[in-house]
């Protein structure tokens, strides 16, 4: 650990980042807790050579704005040339350790992010948030809230602009000073320059797994239970569409995500966000992306746009990343239509979802509301001495009463004394499936227990990657018997 840190109180926790980068929480001497990306160490030397070596780059390269103009997929090639031709033709004399440093700061640099860019890698980071000059700020999976060692100055924060700019592939001017956009690796990024953000440029690059987090893997993080799952599951192939609530930061896309894992291979899957997040391994998956526009020439296309080709589409089902506004009525009267779906609402209760969903400007008039048949509610809880994700309330929606109060039939409950999600009612739908699916309630209930069981051999066996856990699901379909015999005895 580096001296800085050293003198510092107390180290909360550490962890590599990279083979040369690692993260350290700390308690600092005011007794706030801090972030810190330990880098290579420079010596006085050694800042000089890599300074000529950016220099000479830059000369026999082409660099602008920051980073080298080049096809994404050779940079870290074309890099490396220009790093050694530099070296030879500038006669700068490095021995093997430091070429390693030297490079690990070139490509940082030039490829990467700068000084943000061990945070934008680090995996515990959820967000990281530059709210003008000064210290940067991150949200941490395991810590929340952390000011971070990394301080930006009014020039570091116009090269950022012009280095965000550059990689989404849009300009951020005093005429339009608002940037929303996805950056090569498939984070959001929103930026706000002057002069609507007063103390200078300010920018979030929020950020979403690029291996999805998969089910099973809820299960042994603890964050949904086995039995929980197979409900889910049941309810999504017999056509009961699905809302999850939970504040910022609870992981409603995620668990979103997870889910569309659970539908069958041959179902057409067509999803509407604002900024790509979804990630599935489904081919009959059509992805559609919002358009808002500021220029008088090129159409803005809403959610509300796009929910209008889904309903020309004919897909199995429809998934709205998040509902905020009027396409909620158009989503539910798509329900309505017989498509199955699910999507995400920003509230803290179920009840409070259903409230925004009724009210302006969503509007779903009452009888509709109805058709949100499954509420999931997630939230960020404290368990120990850790915060965690949890799945805590599955409720069915029964239909609203008089005054806009949602009838709700509690399936599910999060014990916090144990950390468990426990089954707390049977489950009604089931009946109305086995009503209106002309199927036995006997067979549902057979279903659920035998999904169950596949669910909780797949996490016995660790079947938690993408691929295997549609495997699984994609065999289960085609042959369910043979798909768990297989599970509970490792021959997937």
């Amino acid at each position: 650990m580096g001296s800085a840190v050293d003198e510092v109180l107390k180290v909360l926790d550490q962890y590599e980042i990279s083979d040369l980068v690692r993260a350290v929480v700390y308690v600092d001497k005011e007794g706030f807790r801090r972030y810190r990306a330990v880098e290579p160490p420079l010596s006085r030397e050694e800042v000089e050579t890599l300074a000529r070596l950016k220099r000479a780059i830059q000369n026999v390269g082409e660099a602008r704005d920051g980073g080298l103009r080049l096809a994404r997929e050779r940079r870290a090639e074309y890099l490396d040339e220009l790093a050694k031709r530099a070296v030879a033709e500038f006669k700068i004399k490095l021995d093997e350790r430091t070429w390693g440093k030297m490079m690990y700061y070139l490509r940082r640099d030039f490829l990467g992010y700068g000084v943000l860019d061990p945070l934008v890698r680090d995996p515990y980071i959820e967000d990281v948030h530059v709210d003008g000059p000064g210290h940067v700020y991150v949200w941490h999976s395991r810590w929340e809230s952390l000011k971070t060692d990394v301080v930006l100055s009014p020039d570091d924060l116009d090269g950022y602009v012009q280095r965000v700019s550059a990689l989404v592939g849009k300009s951020v001017s005093y005429a339009d000073p608002i940037l929303e956009g996805t950056l090569p690796e498939g984070f959001r990024v929103e930026l706000a320059a002057p002069p609507i953000s007063y103390r200078g440029p300010s920018f979030v690059i929020r950020k979403y797994f690029v291996v999805p987090i998969t089910l099973v893997d809820m299960v042994k993080m603890g964050t949904i239970s086995a039995d929980a799952v197979a409900y889910l599951w049941l309810m999504l192939d017999y056509g009961r569409n699905i809302v999850i609530v939970g504040p910022t930061g609870a992981g409603k896309t995620t668990l979103l995500n997870a889910l569309l894992y659970l539908i069958r291979p041959d179902a057409k899957i067509l999803t509407i966000e604002d900024t790509r997040e979804i990630n599935i391994v489904h081919e009959h998956w059509q992805a559609l992306v919002t358009r808002p526009s500021r220029a008088e020439a090129v159409r803005d296309v809403s959610a509300f746009d796009l929910l209008a080709i889904a309903l020309r589409s004919r897909p199995d089902y429809v998934v709205m990343g998040e509902v905020r506004g009027e396409e909620a009525y158009v989503l539910f009267q798509t329900f309505g239509s017989g498509h199955t779906g699910a999507t995400t609402i920003h509230a803290e209760t179920i009840e409070d979802a259903v409230r925004r969903l009724l009210t302006r400007p969503m509007n779903v008039p009452p009888m509709l509301v109805g058709l949100a048949h499954v509420f999931v509610r997630v939230l960020r809880v404290k368990v120990g001495n850790s915060i965690v994700r949890r799945v805590v309330e599955i409720a069915e929606n029964m239909g609203v009463a008089r005054g806009g109060r949602p009838r709700l039939h509690y399936i599910f409950r999060w014990n916090p004394e144990k950390d468990v999600l426990e089954p707390v009612e049977e489950s009604r739908h089931l009946e109305t499936i086995a009503r209106t699916r002309f199927v036995s309630l006997d067979f549902l209930k057979a279903e659920y227990k035998r999904r169950r069981e596949l669910i909780a051999a797949m996490v016995e066996r660790g079947y938690s990657t993408p691929y295997i856990v549609a495997k699984v699901f994609t065999q289960y379909h085609l042959n369910p018997e043979a798909a768990l015999e297989a599970a509970k005895a490792g021959k997937i």
